[in-house]
């Protein structure tokens, strides 16, 4: 038996990295999945892969700054599984650049991509989460080593990484009272497409990465699927039914704050 048998499970950002490694080890793990990625081609391969893994999986290609779009993906999750267990809210969109450099319209095109989407999804799917028997619903969503730490040229992403795990806090709050819990993870120091994407943006950047393989406990890098996509399995299975509210930095022992 899976860790997950009969969840139904709502993963944004699953054309690559984090998200697809997400969508695949949770069908391994026995849970049907509705999914979505801006990249239909992505997203078409990381859904037949799922699919070989024994799941259910419906997939819907949109743009997640877009409400509309959000609502028509909630409908469709809605008319096919009738209820949804966890919503793991894990797209992100980055620009890294000085601040004297970041445009407004850049930062309100990832708000919308990074807070909003996370804002509009947990209201959407909150009537189908709520008041679940047993350990109830969860919802998992992400910070950010960089929000924690703020370095240079992260004062576009940063923020909104913060801005994300302070709603996660009230919303734990707010939503226990439903059998809702909320948590937040913070991945950092593994091997992906977008955490290369974001370093070979800039020189500087692409130090700080490599930095970050060097400094956590064990000098190596992280891998999506092995260690960061089990600690999300954990969330969104019944085991963590007492934990809610909490920041997890999932980073091979990088980050240790008091």
């Amino acid at each position: 038996m899976g860790k997950l048998d009969g969840k139904v499970v709502v993963i944004t950002g699953c054309g690559s990295g984090l998200g697809k490694q997400f969508a695949i080890r949770m069908a391994r793990e026995g849970a049907s999945l509705s999914i979505c990625s801006k990249n239909a081609a992505r997203l078409e391969e990381t859904r037949k892969l799922c699919e070989e893994a024994g799941a259910d999986v419906i997939s819907y290609a949109c743009d997640v700054a877009d409400y509309d779009e959000l609502v028509k993906f909630v409908d469709m999750t809605i008319e096919h599984f009738k209820t949804v267990d966890v919503l793991i809210n894990n797209v992100h969109h980055v620009v890294l650049a000085p601040f004297i450099d970041l445009k407004m319209e850049d930062f309100m095109y990832d708000l919308k991509v990074d807070f909003c989407s996370t804002w509009h999804l947990m209201q959407l799917l909150f009537p189908y989460m709520k008041d679940k028997p047993g350990a109830g619903a969860s919802i998992i969503n992400f910070g950010s080593r960089w929000g924690q730490e703020s370095p240079c040229m992260s004062g576009e992403y940063a923020p909104l990484k913060e801005a994300i795990r302070a709603l996660s806090r009230t919303v734990a709050r707010e939503w226990g009272q439903y059998n809702i819990r909320c948590n937040i993870v913070c991945p950092g120091g593994f091997t992906d497409n977008a955490q290369n994407n974001m370093s070979q943006q800039l020189p500087e950047m692409q130090k700080y990465a490599m930095e970050a393989f060097k400094d956590n406990a064990f000098h190596r890098p992280g891998d999506p699927y092995d260690d960061v996509a089990p600690v999300v399995v954990f969330l969104a299975s019944d085991e963590s039914k007492w934990l809610s509210g909490q920041t997890i930095n999932v980073d091979g022992g990088g980050w240790m704050a008091d």
